[in-house]
């Protein structure tokens, strides 16, 4: 069984997105940053997150470059890795170049990035804005001082601009993304799918637009209680919501995929696929 889980703010947590925690909980630091701790998972979650990594093949889809990827630690080394919004596939780490081969080829009916880019470059001098960003040179992003200082009517025209090129944008939280249509984390999953032999069941969990395309990709998925989909109150067949939000939804997402694939294995008696 396959299990593809978003990383910020459905797996990790910074401190600013864990919301309320009680003093008593256990928290585990999984990156740094700058000499500084980053994101965080409870210490369940840590235990919860290996014990499927033993039993599942868990691939975590994130809109991180390989780069920022590398900077989260997790109880194993995944087998593999779909980074770059699916632009990258990572295979105990490495970059698969027939991957990167196909991603040109998905994004070559777009507007080109440099068309693109100048969308969020006009405004990176305003003093709400920190830095705007390309990853892997397929997509950009922008990120805020706040997500309260970021103008909405100011993301409004910049993403009826982008769609007339191909491109949708995504605001999370502080960061506004500019992605190409063609590019999405649930083409990445179909395609992850497709060369393992035999195709394997697929489970998903996240949290953001960008999340959508996988969660419906997926056989069976869930989202956490909070984010931009539920910010949106976003829903499709089969997609399930977490019963707590913050840092205890990446709780509510490993019990859930446990379940299923313990649920999977004592049908078949066999070990998940």
């Amino acid at each position: 069984m396959l299990v593809a889980l978003d990383l910020d703010r459905t797996l990790i947590y910074s401190r600013t997105s864990m919301g309320p925690v009680p003093d008593d909980l256990g928290l585990r630091i999984v990156e740094w940053y700058d000499g500084a701790p980053l994101s965080h998972v409870t210490d369940r979650a840590w235990a919860l997150l290996g014990e499927l990594m033993t039993v599942a093949d868990v691939v975590p889809v994130t809109t991180r470059s390989p780069a920022q990827l590398a900077r989260v630690g997790l109880p194993r080394v995944p087998g593999h890795a779909i980074c770059a919004n699916g632009a990258v596939l990572l295979v105990d780490g490495e970059p698969d170049p027939e991957w990167q081969r196909a991603t040109l080829r998905a994004v070559a009916g777009a507007d080109p990035l440099a068309d693109v880019r100048p969308l969020l470059e006009a405004v990176a001098d305003e003093p709400w804005v920190r830095l705007v960003r390309d990853v892997e040179d397929v997509f950009c992003y922008l990120v805020a001082e706040s997500r309260e200082q970021i103008p909405l009517d100011w993301v409004a025209e910049v993403a009826a601009s982008a769609a007339l090129g191909g491109w949708g944008l995504s605001l999370q939280g502080r960061k506004v993304y500019l992605v190409p249509d063609a590019l999405s984390k649930g083409a990445g999953l179909q395609r992850l799918a497709e060369r393992l032999d035999p195709t394997p069941v697929t489970l998903a969990a996240g949290d953001s637009l960008l999340d959508a395309p996988l969660l419906l990709a997926a056989d069976h998925a869930i989202r956490p209680a909070h984010g931009e989909l539920h910010d949106l109150d976003w829903s499709a067949p089969g997609v399930g919501v977490t019963a707590r939000s913050g840092i205890l939804a990446g709780e509510d997402v490993l019990d859930w995929a446990l379940a299923r694939v313990h649920a999977r294995r004592d049908v078949s008696g066999l070990a998940p696929s």
